[in-house]
């Protein structure tokens, strides 16, 4: 019986060496088909899209996934086969050996002789980043024999044609030698979030002194709205008290306890850190994380003497408040950006241009977080089907906003002016009056004193008109001109110069109002 057991065990060994690769292809529900050559997910464990250019096989090696081989855990990183077969399907820039554009011929590494000509390492992924709001991104790049350490060679990475010194650090900061691959990882600061929400992003690495260090890259990918969840590896290191230590690819610094101590969450994989202080000379080490407990406990010794400066990662800060505003909207508008009034939604935006609904109701978030000193939360239950704008379902808990129906809330439909003053002054009540909610409102009332009616009173829904007189009184939303008040669109002619609609800089001045004239 033992030998039959043996015989047919055997023989099932035998059958799998026989099966394609793509019998033994590894798949999961964070990466997809581990063999596909490019891959877009959207809505994962990990983040809302998850774009990857390259497949996950170590370089073209026909035993890796059998053999263990996972990247995403930084363990049994067991070495792949060398040289390896180039496959023509592989995107450019992914399973290809490669050496600086600046290469001369001079010495070479073990990698660099299998390159016939120098060059950036370029890979390109496009995706679809339709209705994606950029809130957050990170790029990890599987990397093979990239050895600055040991060569002296320094690397210098671009994004869209624009330097990403905070990946180039990370590439220069690590020694690993091939044939063996590991990820790293990179937070994308955000003033390159326009370039993320392009749907391309071209990632070029160079080298720049052209030493021959060959270096290679199994596959990158990017990760937009990522969650934390993907910090599950520790680490813990000592250096000079006081020091101020930075986790590599991200702006994320401690400081260190007064025995040296640091511990920092980090991506699985290959991490650096940097450590400096007053009166001290810079220093890194690099070590692996694994995705539960380390073996990497970084020494980071600092020698006496003058420090480099740091990364300023400001001059890579969010994009400006806004790509276009009106000169007498302007000066308001510094104070809405300074007060946190402005919604993501909106940053970078034309504030020229008229306001949707599903962008009014996170500025009335905004206005409600900056009055209560609470955040919102969003509705647990979301009641609409043509969104799940998380800014919407917080205006909504709140009491901000209703539906067009029991089940809708038109997100693009453009608000008009009266909406705007309604949607505030429920803010305000929501705030100031004990017990308010939107079904109750008819209960609570206001205490301001009336002005004189607006010339288009008529024209002022009832449902609004409370509303629309509150915010003249407080001096929030003023008239138009003729003491009219432009409620709403009435006529053809109005529906088509959107007479009645309000803009987004009108909308934030609105906001600034709010909490200047206001403030509970």
């Amino acid at each position: 019986m033992r030998k039959r057991i043996i015989s047919l065990a055997l023989a099932l060994v035998m059958c799998l060496s026989l099966l394609p690769m793509t019998a033994l292809a590894s798949s999961d529900d964070n990466n997809g088909d581990w063999a596909a050559k490019t891959l877009t997910l959207k809505n994962t464990d990990e983040a809302e899209l998850m774009v990857r250019t390259g497949d996950i096989d170590a370089m073209n090696d026909s035993n890796a996934i059998a053999n263990g081989y996972s990247p995403f855990t930084a363990k049994n990183q067991r070495p792949h086969s060398f040289p390896w077969t180039d496959d023509a399907a592989d995107p450019t820039g992914t399973d290809r050996m490669y050496i600086g554009s600046q290469w001369s011929g001079g010495g070479k590494d073990g990698y660099s002789k299998y390159v016939t000509a120098p060059g950036a390492l370029t890979i390109s992924m496009r995706y679809d980043a339709a209705g994606i709001t950029v809130k957050n991104a990170l790029l990890q790049l599987c990397i093979d024999d990239f050895q600055a350490l040991n060569w002296g060679t320094s690397f210098s990475v671009t994004l869209n044609g624009r330097s990403a010194p905070f990946i180039a650090e990370l590439l220069n900061q690590v020694d690993q030698t091939g044939p063996t691959s590991y990820i790293v990882s990179a937070v994308i600061p955000s003033g390159f979030f326009n370039e993320i929400a392009s749907g391309e992003l071209i990632i070029a690495i160079d080298e720049t002194t052209g030493l021959g260090d060959g270096y290679a890259v199994d596959f990158a990918k990017l990760l937009v709205n990522y969650q934390d969840s993907l910090f599950t590896g520790d680490f813990s290191g000592t250096t000079q008290p006081g020091a101020t230590v930075r986790l590599l690819g991200t702006s994320t610094t401690v400081t260190a306890a007064a025995d040296g101590s640091f511990t920092f969450e980090a991506i699985p994989g290959l991490n650096a850190v940097r450590a400096s202080t007053s009166g001290y000379v810079e220093n890194y080490e690099f070590g692996i994380v694994l995705a539960s407990g380390t073996e990497w406990a970084p020494d980071v010794r600092l020698s006496a003497g003058t420090g480099s400066p740091d990364i300023d990662f400001s001059q890579f800060g969010s994009t400006d408040a806004w790509a276009n505003a009106s000169d007498w909207a302007t000066e308001e508008l510094a104070e809405a950006d300074e007060l946190g009034l402005i919604p993501e939604v909106l940053e970078g935006a034309d504030l020229t241009q008229d306001i949707t609904r599903a962008e009014f109701a996170a500025v009335a978030v905004k206005v409600y977080e900056a009055l209560s000193g609470t955040a919102a939360i969003p509705a647990v239950n979301n009641p609409f089907t043509d969104t799940s704008d998380v800014e919407v379902l917080k205006a909504y808990n709140i009491g901000a906003v209703n539906g067009t129906s029991d089940t809708t809330f038109t997100p693009d439909a453009l608000l008009n002016r009266e909406q705007a003053a309604t949607m505030l002054t429920r803010v305000f009540k929501k705030v100031s009056l004990v017990g308010w909610t939107l079904a109750t409102d008819s209960e609570f009332t206001l205490t301001y004193t009336k002005p004189a009616a607006f010339a288009d009173d008529a024209d002022i829904s009832g449902y609004a008109k409370d509303s629309v007189y509150f915010m003249a009184a407080n001096g929030i939303i003023g008239g138009m001109g003729d003491n009219k008040f432009a409620p709403q669109n009435i006529t053809t002619e109005e529906q088509a110069t959107g007479y009645a609609n309000a803009t987004r800089e009108q909308a934030l001045l609105i906001a600034v109002r709010m909490v200047k004239n206001l403030e509970v």
